[in-house]
């Protein structure tokens, strides 16, 4: 039942009564020493013992839900609650079998004393197979109507209907109120003895039940079996309920245990398990809609859309930080702290699985124009190969194009000095407009359709474009034009080399450098982002190439919660070298570079406070952490390829990161890609 999520809770029933109608009480049993109330009674007229000299029916049950958590024995759900015995047995049964029976009007005494106490969780592990009466009826309904639940045992007689009292769970007077408490065994599958949850099994739970231990003193334990042992372990679970979330009544206490029961048997409600196996690890989490308040009086839903991270460059700056912890409300307004960034999950790793071979069909015209222009267009889209044997998906780029195919047009206007060209592309389809600086920046808009326009002025050009791309998640709805950019390039080439120098402008509705925070959260950060880039190669020999390229990013969020009181500071850079080799290779490369990567920068947030007490008024205080992450990731990437004597070609490509993702603790990655290629 896991009893252990709602103590690491610190729920222990410390302050919580429990009502014990039963056989009484033994005031000197080892495990359940101070947890019996002094108003323990015998409501049986005439007798008026209500503890027992030897271990009773009534101890034992008591044991599941009090027994103490001391060195010996076992320990009770509840641990610290005060259980109030009320004896209610007579020994004059009908029935020969019979040790033990009761009488309706005694019960009924017992639920008006119970009342009388204030006790607002009753636990009835006794039954018959007719109904109780009206005098107990009168009682039951006056002890619902006081705020108390009862815990009801089904019955010992494996019949496919629980017994009476349990069976009034669903008489309409009650209903809510009362609860029927089969019982399982270790492996969760309902003990034979068990009544089933029948005609009940709207307000049936199950329960261990089978091998029960209790009754412990400082020497042996008794182990038991019984669905009188099964109800107070749905006792022991409102206790520890009422205990953790105070302004819970008992009927909402009762109503969390059974939307939360874990299903078992036939899907949903069955005539088995009825809702299910009592589970306090769901009960003790947030259970409907939820809402975080906000300072200025609204409330937002602390869920992260599935799938959603923050991009790359913040690295573990999210996952580290304590700035964030606060406070939500569940549909019972049950209070929880919760720690709102962890809804920012680190962006997926990159992967270094090599891209896949595929060929493509392509179809071009060309149409020539005065004063020497041309206009060309040009449509290619992935010719049939065969299945892979495992399709390619990237959670990092694209990952809804899964086996979607690649198609792509482009229109291109040359004239003179002036080019023109407009691009589309799907299924995963690159824009042909890389190369050039910022090309780091540009490509978190994972544009699919994109514009370029070019003047030259002999080794100058200038050159602007724009494009943008739809974002989308597996089972989401596609978000377009969820990234947009522009950027504006002046470049020089000479003869041997060039350089280029790029500004631009990234806006992201969903997050900033490549984050995934859908639209419709409220966790989603908008963002805009200004760059600028240099970058180059040169030719230091004729076979021996320089490479190289820097970028600075300056990017604002302003977020449903979260914002950024200055604009962050990102940055990335690689420099490599390019050579011809004549041994082993026939062309070769060293690259050092270092991905996108938060530099400077702080998130700001106005968050309720945890409460010390649980009914103290809410206080607001505004909390600040650093988006900068904890480490550098720096990639050295070693590449070769060689052409062979039949016309292939072998590509080798090895990899090794240092902090990857940018946390300084993580312990270094590698990658090895090789890929060999033959045109036919």
């Amino acid at each position: 039942m896991k009893a252990e999520v709602g103590w690491q809770a610190g729920a222990t029933g410390d302050g919580i009564t429990v009502g014990v109608i039963d056989s009484g009480i033994s005031s000197s049993q080892g495990d359940l020493q101070g947890r019996i109330s002094s108003a323990s009674t015998d409501v049986v007229s005439g007798r008026n013992t209500p503890y027992v000299a030897n271990d009773s029916h009534g101890t034992l049950v008591s044991g599941v839900i009090a027994a103490n958590f001391n060195s010996f024995g076992t320990v009770g759900v509840a641990y610290q609650s005060t259980i109030l015995s009320i004896r209610a047995d007579i020994s004059d049964c009908k029935d020969k079998d019979d040790k033990v029976c009761f009488t309706g009007s005694d019960l009924a005494k017992a639920l008006d004393y119970a009342v009388a106490n204030g006790v607002k969780i009753i636990n009835m592990s006794l039954g018959g197979d007719g109904r109780m009466g009206s005098a107990f009826e009168a009682a039951l309904l006056r002890a619902v109507n006081s705020g108390a639940v009862i815990v009801a045992s089904s019955g010992n007689d494996g019949e496919a209907n629980p017994g009476w009292p349990a069976r009034y769970a669903v008489d309409s007077r009650f209903a809510g109120s009362v609860i029927a408490v089969g019982s399982h065994n270790a492996s969760n599958v309902m003990s034979s003895f068990s009544n089933k949850a029948g005609d009940t099994a709207s307000a049936y739970i199950s329960a261990p039940g089978d091998k029960i231990i209790t009754g412990c003193d400082g020497t042996s334990c008794y182990e038991v079996s019984g669905t009188s042992f099964s109800a107070p372990y749905v006792a022991g679970a409102l206790a520890l309920l009422m205990d953790a979330f105070p302004n819970l009544t008992g009927k909402q206490a009762l109503a969390i245990l059974v939307e939360t029961a874990r299903d078992a048997g036939d899907a949903g409600t069955d005539i088995v398990y009825g809702r299910g196996l009592l589970d306090l690890g769901q009960a003790f989490r947030p259970v409907g809609s939820t809402s975080t308040p906000m300072a200025d009086g609204t409330t937002i839903v602390p869920e992260a859309m599935p799938g959603s991270f923050i991009g790359g460059a913040f690295g573990d700056a999210f996952g580290r930080q304590t700035a964030l912890e606060t406070v939500l409300f569940d549909k019972y307004d049950r209070m929880f702290a919760v720690q709102l960034g962890q809804a920012y999950r680190a962006a997926p790793a990159r992967s270094y699985q090599a891209a896949p071979f595929e060929p493509s069909r392509t179809a071009s015209t060309s149409l020539a124009l005065p004063n020497g222009g041309r206009l060309n267009l040009i449509a290619a889209q992935s010719a049939a190969s065969p299945e892979p044997i495992a399709p390619r998906h990237d959670l990092l780029n694209a990952p809804w194009m899964g086996d979607e195919p690649r198609q792509e047009a482009m229109l291109n206007l040359e004239s003179g000095r002036l080019s023109f060209a407009a691009w589309q592309g799907r299924g995963g389809a690159v824009s042909p407009f890389g190369g050039g600086a910022g090309d780091g920046f540009a490509a978190l808009a994972q544009a699919d359709h994109a514009v370029r326009g070019a003047m030259r002025f002999g080794a100058l050009t200038l050159s602007a474009e724009n494009g943008g791309g739809d974002r989308r998640m597996p089972l989401s709805r596609v978000e377009q034009d969820a990234s947009t950019y522009s950027r504006a390039t002046l470049g020089w080439r000479g003869a041997k080399g060039g350089l280029s120098f790029s500004a631009g402008a990234l806006s992201e509705r969903l997050g900033p450098l490549g984050a995934y925070m859908p639209g419709g959260s409220d966790f989603a950060l908008p963002s805009q982002t200004r760059f600028y880039a240099l970058g180059g190669d040169w030719a230091l020999r004729p076979n021996l190439r320089l490479i190289g390229e820097a970028g600075l990013g300056s990017t604002r969020v302003e977020g449903r919660f979260l914002s950024m009181d200055q604009a962050a500071i990102s940055s990335n850079w690689r420099l490599g070298l390019l050579s011809g080799c004549s041994t082993l290779c026939d062309s070769f490369s060293l690259t050092l570079s270092q991905p996108l990567r938060i530099e400077r920068g702080t998130f700001a947030a106005w968050l309720a406070d945890v409460p010390i007490d649980y009914f103290d008024p809410l206080t607001y205080s505004r909390r600040t952490f650093s988006a900068t992450p904890s480490g550098r990731q720096l990639d050295l990437i070693l590449g070769g390829e060689r052409r062979l004597w039949d016309g292939s070609s072998v590509t080798l490509q090895a990899v090794a990161s240092r902090e990857p993702s940018h946390v300084t603790d993580a312990p270094p990655a590698y990658a090895l890609i090789g890929a060999w290629r033959r045109q036919f």
